[in-house]
């Protein structure tokens, strides 16, 4: 069994979504969530005389979802602002405009943030307890969400400033399981990788990407991951972040 100790450990990275927060257990905000943007970039289109249905929203927004999951499984990402223009391009606006981008984005942002999902039980917890003794880091692939937003809502939180820096996919247009994104990590805090633990739910973008940097891993086994035919071996296995407790944080 991996244990975390001071003697071998110096920097813990902590993947978002279904490590730290996860709105699957909460499907009325999802829903709420996915009603509130469609609702008003809905409206948005319509006061700029743009025809697009209701419908026609929602799959535009499904296959912009399905494309950065793509694009995260490749080890790349697009800016928040590139995504929102490639958004544009899904509904088949022909004229790309910046501004128009910024404005769906602004929407997009909006209900996240209206509905938000929910911090996991004792994470907060867990990420005060261990910033006392270690470096800690964020490390999450993004989606729809821009940046700015994300610092918002972790702040909202009250852990953001548990973490010593944070790595958003779409702010640097490199994702997890990249090895560069790792890297990065490793360079920014001048720390050999044996040193670092890296906790995540997902097999081949987590699990993978820090075993080819050198990391350790520990996998938050919630789900089925995608796995491409890698043998990949985690470093200990835990069912939720409240089980961190039992490894002697």
């Amino acid at each position: 069994m991996l244990k975390i100790s001071k003697l071998t450990t110096e920097l813990i990275s902590f993947d978002l979504w279904e490590t730290l927060i996860s709105n699957k257990e909460d499907l009325k905000t999802q829903r709420l969530r996915g009603s509130n943007r469609n609702k008003n970039l809905y409206n948005f289109f319509k006061k700029e005389k743009l025809n697009i249905s209701s419908l026609r929203i929602k799959k535009s927004l499904s296959i912009l979802s399905k494309r950065c999951s793509q694009d995260h499984n490749r080890g790349k990402d697009l800016s928040f602002q590139k995504r929102m223009i490639s958004f544009l391009k899904i509904l088949g606006i022909k004229e790309r405009d910046f501004i128009i981008a910024l404005k769906v984005g602004a929407i997009l942002d909006k209900s996240f943030l209206k509905y938000p999902p929910k911090l996991l039980p004792n994470a907060f917890n867990i990420l005060k307890s261990l910033s006392k003794e270690y470096k800690l880091c964020l490390t999450s692939n993004t989606g729809i969400t821009s940046p700015e937003t994300y610092l918002k809502y972790l702040e909202s939180l009250k852990i953001k400033n548990f973490f010593d820096k944070i790595y958003f996919s779409n702010q640097l247009e490199v994702a997890k399981p990249s090895i560069e994104m790792f890297n990065l990590i490793l360079k920014d805090f001048n720390v050999e990788p044996q040193k670092v633990i890296h906790i995540g739910d997902n097999v081949f973008t987590d699990m993978f990407g820090a075993k080819k940097a050198g990391l350790k891993s520990i996998l938050i086994n919630k789900r089925k991951s995608v796995t491409y035919g890698f043998k990949i071996i985690p470093d200990n296995t835990i069912a939720d972040i409240s089980e961190l407790s039992r490894l002697k944080i």
